[in-house]
């Protein structure tokens, strides 16, 4: 593959086309380190500031990851959950195999900002369940959930490092119809950073929301952490024509 220097497609784009196609047809391999700036710049003629703008635009995009004193790596296919399917459906789809550490159950008065968000009482009770979820033994999310008692009575004598989805229809019947979720971008703090093994400069994504059953009642809330090279999150937007 040949860079156009008479093209008016920039030099650096066509460079980071160049790099996609190889690692589109596996000659550059998920997690492998890729040529350095220097080989680039000699390979092709072209300054290494040139060559870095390429490798930017291909790290900003998630394609390309950096690792201070290693290099440039290609980085590996992100889980990508649409809607509310599971955690574990959405590894699955990936060929990975997802696997959950229960690191909290408690049962527990709901606290007032819980309370007002599911519009409960100041004298109601909910589990709260703090899991961390893997896929191929990579730590990819950490999730909080909340659920009135009264919903899911019992709900400690299930395994919960499986399908909570699943527990949640198959053994009360409940159908989760969908969510009203806030995604935000953020750093890890010290205790995300340890539980996902996350270096400082790994972008998380916070994402929060209440569930709703098929009658439009609340059903739990939500908080989740996620890091952001491992997982993204696809959801379909509708015009509000009104």
């Amino acid at each position: 593959m040949m860079l156009d220097k008479r093209s008016p497609i920039p030099v650096y784009y066509q460079l980071r086309n160049i790099i996609q196609k190889k690692i589109q047809n596996g000659e550059y391999k998920e997690g492998e380190l890729i040529p350095s700036e220097r080989e680039f710049s000699e390979s092709f003629g072209i300054s290494r500031m040139t060559v870095r703008q390429a490798l930017n635009h291909m790290v900003a995009e998630g394609l390309l990851i950096r690792e201070k004193g290693r290099g440039t790596f290609v980085a590996k296919k992100k889980i990508e959950q649409r809607n509310i399917d599971s955690f574990s459906e959405s590894a699955r789809k990936k060929g990975l195999t997802p696997s959950t550490q229960v690191l909290n159950f408690a049962q527990q008065r709901v606290s007032e900002d819980i309370a007002e968000i599911l519009g409960l009482s100041s004298e109601d009770s909910v589990y709260v369940i703090k899991r961390l979820r893997s896929a191929d033994d990579v730590p990819v999310a950490l999730e909080e959930v909340f659920i009135p008692v009264r919903l899911c009575p019992n709900l400690e004598q299930y395994d919960l490092s499986g399908s909570l989805y699943r527990i949640i229809n198959e053994s009360y019947g409940i159908s989760i119809a969908y969510m009203d979720n806030v995604i935000e971008a953020s750093v890890p703090t010290a205790e995300e950073k340890k539980l996902l093994k996350a270096s400082s400069n790994v972008p998380l994504l916070r994402i929060s929301g209440v569930s709703f059953t098929t009658n439009d009642q609340k059903f739990s809330y939500e908080r989740d952490v996620y890091r952001a090279d491992q997982y993204a999150y696809n959801a379909r937007i509708y015009l509000d024509r009104k």
